[in-house]
């Protein structure tokens, strides 16, 4: 398992075990300081890899934080244009 915090937010990345060799990742984004219940006002996003596949766990954590970081990025750029 990885965890990061990135522009404000917390990134969690764990592995998981696809068919035969190959590691997928989930990994669950929440405002860093919030739990990220369902009752939180910036309730967790959480997500899942199960295509493609990479060698090794510590290989799917780094993608998994890469995607994870491009959807914040995506998140904090619509925020900006709708307060435009």
């Amino acid at each position: 398992m990885t965890t990061e915090e990135y522009k404000g937010f917390t990134i969690v990345v764990t592995p998981v075990k696809d068919k035969g060799d190959l590691w997928d990742f989930d990994y669950r984004i929440t405002k860093t300081g919030q739990g990220g219940q369902d009752t939180d006002p910036a309730p967790a996003i959480t997500r899942s890899q199960t295509a493609g596949g990479h060698a090794t766990a510590e290989i799917a954590c780094v993608a998994g934080v890469q995607v994870a970081r491009t959807e914040i990025d995506n998140l904090l750029a619509l925020a900006q244009t709708a307060a435009g």
